[in-house]
């Protein structure tokens, strides 16, 4: 049994499993841990981090803030971190450090944080079918966001396996000044791709509302990287049975999406190509994104891995 804390709009899409689950002996609707939820038992800890993870194109692995605090607080008790965005390339300093601490680094799953998604959509899939089932595909790709330049804080002066905003927002010890930002402008290297091909593409900034509906006028829908490389139309598309393709990137999920949700490495010379298949079969791989939300992604499959895994 676990005194948990979490912010419980955060933690909305699995908290009434989570609840029931007969794991939790009290909740406190209060965020102990940066965007973490904090699982306090006798004899472990249990965490999990729903942070963003890291762009691949940085070529950096994540910073350690979250896990210092986390070792520095339990003082050699056992814990487990379950990790949302994990990275067998990216997450290894975090691995490292849990290893070396009594701990231990769980891949885990992202869900959705936009409000929009559990408002309009979530529970209405067939609604949301049914009237958008005459709405005929004019476009082949969907690209629904614009070229926002993103912006990860660079190390700290006094320990590089943390960013210089790492000491404020986990209480480490030692000081930096603000050392700056790396840009990530992944969003607009990805639409300066795609732009002059020969696809038909409907490029647009709309309400969430709209989005959905013209997302059925479109083959595939591009899921953009930013901070990381998963964002809420990985989900929301999935959830409706839309073709969502991601750009090849090293985040998974623990149970692989990679085999059911399509994902493009930008980079190879015959990248249209492999586009152009994916778009040829959009319908089948749609059906293949939905069967991976059903099966894995559903909050009570959530929880039962969760709770699987603490019981090993």
């Amino acid at each position: 049994m676990f005194d948990v804390y979490y912010d419980k709009k955060r933690f909305s899409y699995i908290h009434n499993d989570l609840i029931k689950s007969g794991i939790i002996n009290s909740y406190k609707d209060k965020e102990l841990i940066y965007k973490t939820a904090v699982f306090v038992g006798n004899d472990i800890n249990v965490y999990i981090d729903t942070s963003d993870g890291v762009n691949d194109d940085l070529n950096l692995y994540e910073y350690c803030g979250r896990i210092k605090k986390i070792i520095k607080d339990l003082q050699g008790k056992r814990f487990l971190l379950f990790k949302s965005a994990y990275s067998s390339k990216w997450t290894k300093n975090i691995e490292k450090l849990a290893i070396e601490n009594n701990g231990k680094v769980i891949p885990f799953f992202k869900w959705s944080f936009n409000e929009n998604f559990y408002n309009t959509v979530f529970g209405n899939a067939e609604k949301i079918k049914v009237e958008n089932l005459k709405i005929s595909k004019e476009y082949d790709i969907g690209i629904f966001f614009g070229d926002k330049k993103y912006h990860y804080p660079k190390p700290s002066e006094s320990d590089s396996l943390i960013s210089w905003s790492d000491h404020k927002k986990f209480g480490i010890k030692g000081t930096s000044k603000n050392t700056g930002y790396y840009p990530i402008n992944s969003r607009k290297n990805l639409i300066e791709k795609l732009t002059p091909t020969n696809f038909k593409i409907l490029h647009t900034a709309v309400s969430y509302d709209e989005y959905i509906k013209l997302s059925y006028k479109c083959k595939i829908i591009i899921n953009p990287p930013g901070i990381g490389e998963y964002t809420s139309r990985m989900v929301d598309q999935s959830y409706l049975g839309n073709c969502i393709v991601l750009r090849k990137n090293s985040y998974d999920n623990a149970f692989t999406w990679k085999n059911h949700i399509p994902e493009i490495d930008f980079n190879n010379n015959e990248w249209e190509i492999n586009l152009k298949n994916i778009i040829n079969n959009y319908s089948q791989h749609g059906k293949a994104c939905k069967e991976y939300f059903d099966k894995y992604w559903a909050s009570k499959s959530i929880v039962n891995y969760f709770i699987e895994q603490i019981n090993e």
